[in-house]
């Protein structure tokens, strides 16, 4: 499977894949191992105040198509 059909899949099941981060996002900064690339990625997008930032926009968002 490429990683586009596995994107659709993915896609066809609810999951949003059309903005996805990469280890090469990290290592554009400098010399990095993969797996430190890795972590960087980890524990941005699983921070707390990044997850409650993304939570505030896609409720703000909701709330504003549908009133």
């Amino acid at each position: 499977m490429t990683i586009e059909q596995a994107k659709q899949v993915l896609k066809e099941n609810g999951y949003y894949v059309d903005n996805l981060w990469h280890t090469d996002d990290v290592h554009q900064f400098g010399d990095i191992s993969e797996d430190d690339a890795y972590d960087v990625l980890d524990s941005v997008l699983q921070n707390a105040y990044t997850i409650e930032k993304i939570n505030e926009m896609l409720h703000d968002e909701f709330y504003e198509r549908t009133n």
